[in-house]
């Protein structure tokens, strides 16, 4: 069914990301193209839109079709499939790392949200997804995914393996490094090697109307302003306005265009500190669509690219000449961490009753291996640890 475009929404409110047609990814002038305007987005929006990526929009509504039936299993079956337990706050992170990154269902209602309301998401997590003995025990998985594992592992996999390393090479011109470096560096597959390998998360994610009085409270958020933890997250383009991003300048919230067939990529922690903070991993949330198309589901294919979980966050990994002479190198304040760390730590903070107790969009602040858990205060580049203890509740995380 055609989703008509909203008539409710100031077109001035809605951004129009920039675009990158990896159609010309096959010539050395196309790449140099696409690389001085992914340069000029991931510096300042840290979003961008791909499209010509290799995933026909016809292959795209096929695996939407699986995610729509893997999502709409009864909740009184999944639990044998729980990413972990049925709320965060409940979760034992010594024995799970819990719905965020575990392999399994965010089951509705996981998350705490603000007023005392709780979140009205599913999704599930299908994770180790690059590796090839993926999808070999089908009872892993819930009864709807069984026979699509394949259509699933492919599409994922073609993402990591295709458009992520095209992305990569990308990089690798604006950073002034040989084409091959980032994606072999940090991203590249190595079977079975949980460690040393590139890895990520494929997640189907749905998310169900909340009640009118749980959207008057909350302002009509459905998932919180947050950063994404790893490199490169892949959304499929959706026509519902709902998916805002925050202007990194202005701190103003603007709807994201909708591109037929488009992969909406952002960036992530991960990839801002390999990056000193050149790279800007943004704050985006999802609110409840306008009026005109409430009567629609917001239904999305998620791709969280990570790189190895031993690699080291921060920006001697990568060896840029571009970064050294812009002097993006690592704040005296960080303390060593490794991505697979970050990922752990900052995952079980995000649906905490302790994190999200706060007024306004802002959570409350975390300090995680002397760095703040989310990228609210980008902007200011003297925000540092000390001048947050000033003016915000901050919860110094002990790891």
């Amino acid at each position: 069914m055609a989703i008509p475009d909203s008539k409710l929404v100031d077109p001035s409110d809605i951004i129009q990301l920039p675009l990158l047609d990896f159609s010309l990814t096959e010539t050395a002038e196309g790449r140099q193209q696409l690389a001085n305007k992914l340069e000029e987005a991931f510096s300042t929006l840290g979003f961008v839109s791909i499209v010509n990526h290799g995933i026909s929009i016809d292959e795209t509504e096929k695996v939407r079709g699986v995610a729509r039936e893997v999502c709409s299993y009864p909740h009184e079956l999944q639990e044998p499939y729980l990413a972990g337990a049925w709320t965060s706050d409940a979760e034992n992170r010594d024995i799970s790392p819990g719905a965020e990154v575990g392999q399994g269902y965010k089951p509705r209602g996981y998350w705490s949200m603000q007023h005392g309301t709780r979140d009205a998401i599913v999704h599930y997590n299908f994770n180790n997804i690059v590796y090839s003995d993926f999808g070999a025990i089908p009872e892993k998985y819930p009864p709807p995914a069984r026979p699509h594992l394949e259509r699933i592992g492919n599409y994922y996999r073609h993402v990591h393996t295709s458009i992520l390393q095209r992305l990569c090479d990308l990089t690798d011109i604006v950073l002034e490094i040989p084409e091959g470096t980032t994606y072999d560096t940090l991203y590249k597959v190595v079977d079975k090697d949980a460690e040393n390998s590139g890895h990520g998360t494929g997640r189907f994610m749905l998310y169900h109307k909340q009640p009118q009085e749980v959207d008057q409270k909350n302002d009509g958020k459905w998932l919180r302003g947050h950063s994404d933890s790893g490199g490169f997250t892949f959304i499929t383009s959706q026509p519902i306005l709902s998916l805002q991003i925050r202007d990194y300048f202005t701190g103003k919230w603007f709807y994201v265009g909708h591109v037929p067939g488009a992969l909406i990529v952002n960036i992530g922690d991960a990839m801002e500190f390999l990056t000193g903070g050149y790279f800007k991993s943004s704050i985006h949330r999802v609110i409840a669509p306008p009026a005109d198309q409430a009567a629609y589901e917001r239904l999305v294919l998620i791709y969280f690219s990570q790189p190895r979980r031993s690699a080291q966050l921060d920006p001697e990994q990568l060896n840029s000449p571009k970064l050294d002479r812009l002097g993006h190198k690592t704040p005296d304040e960080w303390v060593p961490i490794t991505c697979g760390q970050w990922q752990n730590e900052k995952g079980r903070l995000f649906g905490q009753t302790e994190v999200n107790d706060s007024e306004g969009d802002e959570p409350n602040l975390v300090v995680v291996y002397g760095r703040l858990h989310e990228r609210w205060h980008q902007v200011n580049r003297k925000f540092t640890v000390e001048e947050a203890r000033k003016t915000h509740k901050v919860i110094e995380l002990k790891v």
